[in-house]
């Protein structure tokens, strides 16, 4: 795997390098210390199967910076890094086509988990920025549902789980889920176990039984394409 880092702090780049060797010991590190940098380097070796982006290096000014590296590498996952929970930063990110948003303090194993779900095929976005004060689900910029009272177990799930649990509600196979939501049968595999441990579900039937019990209701707009 060859991930570019481009951040324009060195020490924090090292680090990062230091610990996606750990994490991943054949990976191919490419640094950067700024936007142009990186384009640089992208001109002169083969493309990465990743990059990690910091959001305020030189070059990032209204995420052209962003842009330019998506345009550039359309096949290639890039991913924010900032110190900044900011939601707005996190929505506009998204939208100009970066498939995660990591936050410095992530843990490592935060960091691990996000980079899978990113090269897996899936977005990646920070747990809990978009709950509110009573830990509610701030529904409206990660994937619409109702607003759950405090304590709900649903408000642990990410807006990605909650779109599978619709469709496990809807009746589709793993294999449905991943023909509707664009995903890889192994990645909906992952997030049917994450909704059943997080649900205390014995099966997927009990946490259909649950989700309604809890007041998820299932979307009722798939295309129900006949699998085979």
């Amino acid at each position: 795997m060859r991930v570019l880092i481009a951040d324009d702090h060195t020490l924090f780049r090292r680090g990062l390098a230091l610990l996606l060797r750990t994490h991943y010991p054949a990976v191919e590190i490419i640094e950067a210390g700024d936007v142009d940098e990186a384009l640089r380097k992208l001109d002169s070796a083969p493309a990465p199967d990743l990059v990690l982006c910091d959001l305020a290096m030189p070059g990032m000014t209204r995420l052209a910076g962003l842009r330019d590296l998506v345009e550039r590498l359309p096949g290639t996952p890039v991913v924010m890094l900032s110190a900044y929970a900011d939601r707005d930063d996190i929505v506009r990110a998204i939208e100009t086509g970066a498939r995660g948003y990591i936050l410095k303090s992530a843990s490592d194993e935060s960091l691990k988990s996000a980079i899978s779900l990113v090269l897996a095929g899936e977005t990646y976005l920070p747990g809990g920025v978009f709950l509110d004060s009573h830990r509610r689900w701030i529904g409206d910029q990660v994937g619409g549902g109702p607003t759950l009272p405090a304590g709900n177990p649903l408000n642990e799930l990410t807006a990605r789980q909650r779109d599978v649990l619709s469709l496990m509600m809807d009746g589709l196979s793993n294999k449905g889920i991943a023909r509707n939501l664009g995903l890889l049968e192994s990645t909906v595999k992952a997030h049917v176990k994450t909704i059943l441990d997080k649900l205390s579900a014995a099966n997927r039937t009990q946490a259909a039984i649950l989700a309604a019990k809890l007041g998820w209701r299932p979307s009722g707009q798939t295309d129900r394409t006949p699998e085979g």
